[in-house]
């Protein structure tokens, strides 16, 4: 009895056993199918996936730096694999790496990509399989923080001083990228400011060309500076020169001293700038001693500028030619007629008498002077005037009131700057006291 059941099993399993084999196939095929329907093999591409540089002590512990050649900073990373996994995959997933221990002969690394889950159900490719380095010595320098500003302050207004919070950058880097570092600038736009500045600005590298070094091999100390920039307002002033010493006898100066430019625009602040009025010049480089000739001096006029002023051009170097007219002296006579010759101020109640000159007469009153040639030779004799100020007159006396009697009044007249008498002229002067009867006829 079990021998029979024995054997119907035996032939259960072994009679037409291929179709049996077949049906087992098909049923793992369709399995196949219909798995790979519902969840096949796809690939997905990641894009500008950096590479990760691990180990990289091993190249700088020995003094070296190291840049990627090329261009190759990020790769694409195609991967392949069930799409349900890919579906949950993401481009954080996916690890690029460059192991710089391994490095090459050639300087090359292979970059090993991998994920971070999921790794054995799927196959990676990349883009790039290795990273070509440019391998230096590395070279440290110091160079000063150059402060710029650009643009134009608002109208009236000037840029007074532009200060960095620090004057000096360190840098690192490849020893080619950093030798060709020739300048550090820090740049502040001041258009249309009429107060002070004060803000940070990025640090750019610059080569002997004034092109600018972009190089992420290079690294400093700090990337940016906080910049100062003091705002000033502006005001044109006149110069005014004092020379120094005498020309040489029978000469003198003639007119005022001069110069090119006649003014200068300075700045300050506004307090500042409201004190001052004129810039007065006293320099020893203006020296009549002994001169007999015009001569035009160059001056510089920046040690002239008071503490909390400065010059509102800063191309402007301060110097200003100076000129001081000098020419000779010479005396001339003018006859001056009795009617030129008048007294002010005078008393109420005295008849005045000029002796020197009688009211109506023809006759004149002569006086020398002496100046500058060119101002001498302009006087118009014609209109030249001689006064005697009776108010003067009574103070000379020491005089409280008027008496009858006579007096002597000094002469003043009308002549032009750099002229002078050669004497003092006098006019005497007789008071007597007014009767009643001519008092009346006045009347």
């Amino acid at each position: 009895m079990k021998n029979n059941l024995g054997r119907r099993i035996i032939n259960l399993f072994t009679n037409n056993i291929g179709l049996k084999f077949l049906a087992v196939a098909f049923s793992c095929g369709l399995w196949i199918v219909i798995n790979n329907i519902n969840n096949p093999f796809e690939t997905k591409t990641f894009y500008n996936v950096p590479v990760e540089i691990i180990n990289a002590s091993s190249i700088t512990s020995e003094g070296k730096v190291y840049d990627i050649v090329g261009g190759t900073e990020t790769v694409n990373v195609s991967v392949e694999g069930r799409s349900k996994v890919l579906d949950e995959l993401a481009k954080d997933d996916i690890r690029a790496v460059a192991d710089m221990s391994e490095l090459t002969f050639m300087n090359t690394v292979s970059i090993k990509v991998s994920s971070t889950r999921n790794n054995s159900e799927l196959k990676f490719r990349s883009s790039v399989e290795t990273l070509q380095l440019s391998i230096e010595d590395m070279k440290n320098i110091s160079l000063p923080i150059i402060a710029y500003v650009t643009g134009e302050p608002a109208e009236g207004y000037v840029v007074g001083s532009t200060t960095p919070s620090q004057n000096i950058v360190r840098l690192s880097g490849p020893e080619s990228v950093i030798s060709s570092i020739k300048r550090v600038e820090a740049t502040t736009s001041v258009t249309g400011f009429s107060t002070d500045i004060n803000t940070n600005v990025e640090l750019k590298l610059y080569d002997a060309d004034d092109k600018e070094i972009k190089n992420n091999s290079v690294t400093m100390n700090i990337s940016t500076v906080n910049i100062a920039v003091t705002i000033l307002a502006t005001k044109e002033v006149p110069l005014s020169f004092a020379a120094a010493g005498t020309p040489k006898d029978g000469y003198g100066v003639s007119g005022d001293i001069t110069s090119d430019p006649a003014t200068v625009k300075v700045a300050g602040r506004k307090t500042a700038l409201d004190a001052i009025t004129k810039l007065s010049v006293n320099d020893s480089a203006i020296d009549l001693t002994d001169r007999d000739e015009s001569f035009t001096q160059t001056v510089n006029i920046r040690k002239y500028l008071p503490s909390n002023i400065q010059l509102a051009d800063s191309s402007f170097n301060g110097n200003v030619n100076v000129t001081v007219n000098i020419e000779k002296i010479i005396e001339k006579t003018f006859n001056i007629p009795a009617a030129k010759i008048a007294v002010s101020n005078a008393p109420t109640g005295y008849k005045l008498i000029k002796q020197d000159v009688p009211d109506g007469s023809h006759a004149t009153y002569n006086i020398r002077v002496s100046g500058i040639e060119s101002a001498v030779n302009s006087i118009d004799e014609d209109s030249i005037i001689g006064v005697v100020d009776m108010d003067a007159v009574l103070n000379k006396y020491g005089l409280t009131e008027w008496a009858a009697g006579g007096y002597q009044g000094d002469l003043t007249f009308n002549l032009p700057e750099n002229v002078t008498l050669s004497q003092t002229y006098v006019l005497n002067i007789i008071l007597e006291q007014e009767t009643d009867n001519e008092v009346d006829e006045e009347e």
